[in-house]
């Protein structure tokens, strides 16, 4: 009995590092070469025919970054969550949080069964993608109030931008049209990135009036582009294309998660400072979220493939925000009026 217990939870162990390894770089390879021993000696452990010793066992979670105790499911209260640091006084820091970042729903993108669920207190990332001046006022804005840069958005934008991270956000673009994914936003999921322009233009972080309106212009630009998928109910028109799935939620989200479930794994995602985040696969905490995630979409008005009256209100009240704060830049001598915006 113990001896099964213990095949079953190296099983356990590869599965979940399927999703950690580089996508050109098979498992047996990663660890074959990180434990030092032949290609063969791989695949008897991955068949259970060989049992992983104590060393080995270090080796492989701590270089993948697996908590052993979340793999045995140990029943405490105490959870294992994994988290990289995001110091963005050097830009090959964040590049390197986007590679990993990348590597991670790349793999989400190739499984047999997948799909990324959202309960978005903020916009998704992978919204802010197609457009990088808006992606990297995100992470400007962020920087900013962390104290990690204290100069003004063009700089930061010179600083940070380069073809490498552009091919890197066009990449995460790609990806995740291929998942199948449901997000779960309130009224006020809008307002967070218009707040922060409003903010940084009033507090002059901008080299010139043309650089705050890019990004309203890039803002309508994808308030187009989700209506689109929500409309369709999917990502693309071409068949076989991802589901896409919007809620409207009549109440404050008291999360921000990304549930991403991947074959037989579960990875919960807690959003931090807007950027960065904390991960688990600690599966009792995974299924507490996706019992909240569930129930808030139950209570919850599904947008996209229905309620077309809903939909248009929805969108239309997004475009009235955004044709507002506009206006209010345009004129900017009006910005400093107190006037009370709709977001």
């Amino acid at each position: 009995m113990e001896e099964e217990k213990t095949v079953d939870l190296q099983r356990l162990l590869f599965e979940q590092l399927k999703s950690h390894v580089i996508s050109n770089i098979t498992l047996v390879d990663a660890i074959s070469d990180l434990l030092n021993i032949s290609n063969d000696a791989v695949y008897r452990r991955l068949r259970g025919e060989k049992r992983l010793d104590v060393d080995e066992l270090a080796k492989i979670c701590t270089h993948f970054n697996v908590s052993f105790d979340a793999l045995v499911g140990a029943k405490q209260q105490i959870l294992h969550f994994g988290y990289v640091p995001l110091d963005l006084k050097n830009a090959i820091v964040y590049k390197q949080y986007m590679k990993q970042l990348l590597q991670s729903f790349t793999a989400l993108a190739k499984a047999n069964e997948k799909k990324v669920f959202f309960t978005a207190i903020d916009i998704p990332m992978f919204h802010f993608l197609p457009y990088t001046e808006l992606t990297l006022f995100k992470v400007f804005s962020w920087s900013n109030s962390t104290g990690a840069f204290q100069g003004n958005f063009s700089e930061f934008c010179s600083m940070m931008v380069d073809d490498e991270l552009i091919d890197i956000y066009k990449h995460l673009t790609a990806v995740y049209k291929v998942i199948p994914s449901v997000e779960i936003w309130t009224d006020r999921t809008f307002d967070t990135i218009l707040r922060l322009i409003d903010y940084y233009f009033e507090s002059g972080y901008f080299s010139s009036t043309d650089e705050a309106l890019l990004l309203c212009k890039q803002l309508l630009e994808m308030i187009n582009g989700i209506n689109q998928w929500s409309t369709r109910g999917f990502k693309d028109e071409l068949p076989g294309a991802a589901h896409y799935k919007l809620y409207l939620s009549g109440i404050e989200l008291e999360n921000n998660f990304v549930v991403m479930k991947r074959d037989q794994t579960t990875t919960c995602i807690i959003k931090l400072y807007t950027i960065n985040s904390m991960v688990t696969t600690n599966k009792d905490f995974c299924n507490e979220s996706m019992k909240w995630i569930n129930n808030a979409m139950h209570k919850s008005t599904l947008i996209s493939g229905a309620s077309q009256k809903e939909s248009f209100k929805f969108f239309n009240l997004l475009t009235q925000k955004v044709r507002y704060l506009i206006k209010r830049i345009e004129s900017s001598n009006d910005l400093f009026n107190p006037a009370n915006p709709p977001y």
